[in-house]
């Protein structure tokens, strides 16, 4: 703990006004649009009689721009002002948001949604991880990058009854007009405090290992992307990482249609959602405190066995409800930090701090893909069968997997590494 410090050069350290920036994002920005879809699927489709699958269909469409637009925010994030890129995300979400509002056909979710996709490339968790390496080292950026990320656990916790409030009062429209409000407010917090640049701060980076220590930019240590996609530990990450929000999202988005379906009533459900997400306030500084003391491939490991202990607990949820969603709930509090927290510290593990906006946005898109399906295809899976059962048992197999894949991704690190040194 002794590399935490709260003030250099007898001045406040501005990293943390940028964790807290992080923080915010994640809880309102976040939230909004991966962690909140459960909350719409019924009012939605009851009210526009829609199937949950063709409905949630639009989340692929949404992955799809993301997908296409994180390489590009990445790269410019990391060579010219993040600040405004990220305000302009902002302001794609508030124009999303309200033409969902106004949405009475898949066509306009279809159309918003890319809109949306653009949006969540530039807002979340991309340009939070891009500045967060650029104010914190190794001995800390696992607890700082911990503490901004379990805004998405606050966030739920918070949102998740609010707006099941609003939409029982006001219908889903006003639902989507809340969001678009949020966003306003978040694209005035990161035009006054977004910082990517410690030296333009009078600052230096915080906690930096003896790796990282350089006098000139250019000699930052690590792999471009050209470089980083010759190697196999590049693809296997980006395949663990797909299956994990593969995993995800299918949760997210249908949580609340699963508990209500278990024989919780709509409002416990609701509730029940948000204490998931909410769990991840102890799980992410705990799992980014287990980096900076055992590693990034400590935390990888234990956080991904354990999140997917939380889809064997869903398939046993059935049969005693009341007992197992408290089991499902612990197990997402500290499996859930291997969607976010994980993925950027891969980055940095793996490939060092060379081009790590680009990479961040490259694995950004792992996520899109991943997130693209996962709701849609559980959605799926209930409408043919009836159950989501069948998609718990398929989603418990894809994490384990992804657990072994980084710790071969890790392996091959390490024996690259012993080469180069010996």
């Amino acid at each position: 703990m002794k590399d935490i410090q709260f003030t250099q050069n007898g001045r406040f350290f501005y990293g943390w006004i940028v964790v807290f920036l992080g923080l915010i994002l994640m809880t309102f920005a976040y939230v909004g649009f991966v962690s909140l879809t459960s909350v719409f699927v019924l009012p939605v489709t009851e009210d526009l009689g829609i199937d949950r699958g063709t409905w949630m269909s639009y989340m692929v469409v949404m992955s799809l721009a993301c997908i296409v637009a994180s390489p590009f925010l990445g790269k410019l994030m990391g060579k010219y002002s993040l600040k405004l890129w990220v305000a302009f995300a902002c302001l794609c979400g508030i124009v999303g948001y309200i033409g969902f509002s106004r949405a009475d056909s898949m066509t306009s979710f279809y159309i918003f949604g890319i809109i949306l996709g653009i949006g969540f490339a530039g807002t979340v968790p991309m340009p939070v991880s891009i500045m967060i390496n650029k104010w914190f080292g190794g001995k800390v950026r696992g607890t700082a990058t911990g503490i901004a990320f379990l805004g998405s656990g606050l966030g739920g916790m918070i949102l998740s009854p609010i707006l099941n409030s609003v939409i029982a009062s006001g219908g889903w429209r006003m639902g989507y007009i809340t969001l678009a409000i949020v966003y306003v407010a978040l694209m005035i917090l990161v035009l006054i405090f977004a910082n990517d640049n410690p030296e333009a701060k009078g600052f230096t980076r915080m906690g930096e290992d003896e790796t990282e220590k350089v006098k000139d930019p250019s000699e930052k240590k690590g792999m471009n992307l050209k470089e980083a996609m010759g190697t196999p530990e590049f693809y296997i990450a980006l395949l663990s990482t797909v299956l994990v929000v593969l995993a995800s999202s299918a949760l997210l988005a249908n949580s609340v249609a699963f508990f209500v379906g278990c024989g919780i009533n709509d409002a416990s459900a609701a509730s029940f959602h948000g204490f998931m997400l909410g769990s991840l306030i102890v799980g992410k500084p705990v799992i980014g405190f287990i980096t900076d003391k055992l590693g990034i491939r400590a935390s990888t490991i234990i956080s991904t066995i354990i999140f997917a202990c939380t889809f064997a607990m869903l398939f046993i949820m059935p049969s005693s409800p009341m007992i197992f969603v408290y089991l499902v709930i612990a197990c997402y509090g500290l499996g859930g930090p291997t969607i976010t927290v994980v993925p950027p510290l891969m980055v940095n593990g793996l490939f060092g701090d060379k081009d790590y906006g680009t990479l961040v946005g490259v694995m950004n898109m792992a996520t899109s893909i991943g997130g693209a399906f996962g709701g849609t295809v559980a959605a799926m899976v209930y409408d043919a069968t009836g159950s989501y059962s069948g998609f718990w048992i398929v989603a418990c197999v894809s994490v384990a997997i992804a657990a072994i894949l980084r710790f071969v991704a890790f392996k091959i690190h390490d024996v690259k590494e012993k080469k180069l040194t010996a």
